[in-house]
């Protein structure tokens, strides 16, 4: 079997990294920067053409992360996003910031398990 390779996708103007293209055994796929799947894609130009139109928008709506400390998945909006930490608001369903639930957290090696797209 052959090792995952991830191709990181910048901006032209500014190099900013807008997502992954991921080749591995069963094709290529598109990411975030920390490596959530967007797409399964038939070739590697169909998935860096969806990390180019939808990379950083993707990024944007609601998401939950899972809280450690209660146990449970709560909503919230992606604050900071890098390929091995992201740093989230916690938010009402509907995205929504609520001075008395307020609470940011960090999350280190984001994935599946910890942080969703809803």
């Amino acid at each position: 079997m052959s090792p995952i390779q991830k191709f990181p996708i910048t901006r032209e103007d500014d190099g900013e990294i807008l997502g992954l293209v991921v080749h591995d055994t069963a094709g290529w796929g598109a990411q975030t920067v920390f490596g959530y799947g967007i797409a399964r894609l038939d070739s590697r130009e169909a998935a860096e053409r969806i990390i180019r139109e939808e990379g950083l928008s993707y990024l944007a709506g609601v998401w939950q992360y899972f809280d450690e400390d209660e146990q449970a998945w709560r909503s919230c909006v992606l604050k900071e996003v890098h390929e091995h930490q992201v740093k989230v608001l916690r938010t009402t369903p509907m995205g929504y910031q609520d001075p008395n639930d307020y609470k940011m957290v960090v999350i280190q090696h984001p994935s599946e398990t910890n942080l969703i797209k809803t």
